[in-house]
């Protein structure tokens, strides 16, 4: 599905009139024009899509602390957001633009902005057209009854479906019991 398809679908849930182009003129073309990269980076910081997942080992920068001991390494300049580091052993804080820590190399896992909608999932296409309409709405209807609507409808139906979905494409975390529960069940049944 194209970027245009995408927001002719958010259109449609609005009740609006198609657009043929993305360049046009209309006021539809320049609310889906003016609202798509900001709900794009929106519903992608929802959660942790497999299709935007990528890893990579950061650059180390030349940027030195003002105090302290540490590493500055450049953040990809397509993050959304961190979903995991290489080395768990280190502690790690995000300053601006760059990761702060004091491993001499650092890793991400990372939701990526991916903005080529051939990678997007269906049921990732149909969160993300809801969430465009949410974002068009007021501009195109003025009525912040039907915004709401579209709100609920986003939050409860098409996002909670996405993230249920995605989630299947991934195996279950592994939970290992601590210490404490298993010195606590061997002493009760002891």
């Amino acid at each position: 599905m194209s970027k245009l398809e995408i927001m002719n679908k958010a259109l449609g849930i609005l009740g609006a009139n198609q657009i043929y182009n993305i360049d046009d003129d209309t006021l539809e073309a320049k609310a889906a024009r003016k609202m798509y990269p900001s709900s794009l980076d929106s519903i992608l910081a929802e959660t942790d899509w497999t299709f935007a997942i990528k890893r990579k080992l950061l650059e180390l920068s030349e940027k030195t602390p003002a105090w302290g001991e540490g590493n500055y390494f450049e953040l990809p300049d397509d993050l959304i957001k961190i979903v995991d580091v290489m080395d768990r052993n280190h502690r790690w804080i995000r300053e601006g633009n760059y990761i702060f820590s004091r491993a001499s190399e650092f890793g991400l896992v990372y939701v990526a902005r991916c903005i080529d909608p051939t990678y997007y999932p269906s049921y990732f296409i149909d969160a993300l057209a809801c969430k465009l309409a949410v974002e068009m709405c007021y501009l195109l209807t003025n009525s912040t009854e039907k915004t709401n609507v579209l709100i609920d409808l986003y939050r409860g139906e098409y996002l909670p479906i996405a993230k249920t979905k995605n989630a299947r494409e991934k195996s279950n975390p592994i939970i290992e019991d601590s210490f404490w529960v298993n010195g606590t069940l061997r002493s009760w049944w002891g």
